[in-house]
């Protein structure tokens, strides 16, 4: 796996990655991190700073936050702001190995894209579609529509989201696919409009309404 840390400080995340068998290179900054990008494969991105300029630069890579301490306040904050996940000091050497292998499971793996009338998702791609026009989504916004766009209208259970997308299981009160899907409604309402929208099926998940599906039906992935 190729990671890509982003003016982050901590020796201990360094050496953790390379001594798990990853490749890593460091950049400064995000102009430096986007000639990375040009200049080889990029699997995942951590950044310890400059997260929003980041996330522009590196539109279809996934982006980790590191926090050199533990908080609620700044995980959410990050999360709200289009990360695809949250690292911090305070996890043990474990988690946050698997934390980053999952989010780099999230590579290009050959998964088809999805297309729904004029609504075309591409994994592999690394990009969603409106009649031919490109939508400004993260990484992880994408591959949640992408989950919600395969199940063709169909309820898909907010842990099977989790799993898919995450790469492993949803613990008792995490809001990742809730957080996601608003910031994910809220574009698709700016770009597209009536046409497309996620409904929720309370206590269950949600599912993607085009105006040309109508199937209730829940489904596990």
């Amino acid at each position: 796996m190729e990671l890509l840390l982003v003016g982050v400080a901590s020796e201990r995340l360094r050496a953790l990655l390379r001594s798990t068998g990853h490749t890593v290179r460091l950049a400064d900054g995000p102009g430096e991190a986007e000639l990375a990008q040009r200049s080889g494969r990029v699997d995942v991105a951590v950044c310890e700073a400059d997260f929003a300029q980041l996330r522009r630069r590196l539109e279809s890579v996934p982006v980790a936050v590191w926090l050199p301490t533990a908080s609620t306040a700044a995980a959410a904050e990050a999360l709200e702001a289009g990360a695809d996940e949250v690292v911090h000091a305070g996890m043990g050497d474990r988690e946050l190995a698997a934390r980053i292998a999952a989010l780099a499971r999230r590579a290009p793996t050959g998964a088809p894209p999805v297309e729904l009338g004029p609504l075309l998702v591409d994994r592999d791609r690394g990009e969603a579609t409106w009649h031919g026009r490109r939508l400004a989504l993260t990484a992880r916004e994408r591959d949640v529509l992408y989950e919600l766009s395969r199940a063709g209208g169909a309820t898909v259970r907010r842990e099977t989201i989790y799993r898919t997308v995450w790469g492993y299981a949803m613990t008792r009160g995490d809001r990742s696919v809730d957080v996601n899907v608003k910031r994910l409604r809220d574009k698709l309402a700016a770009e597209i409009g009536a046409p497309v929208a996620i409904e929720t099926e309370p206590g269950v998940g949600y599912r993607l309404a085009l105006s040309q599906l109508r199937n209730d039906a829940v489904t596990e992935l």
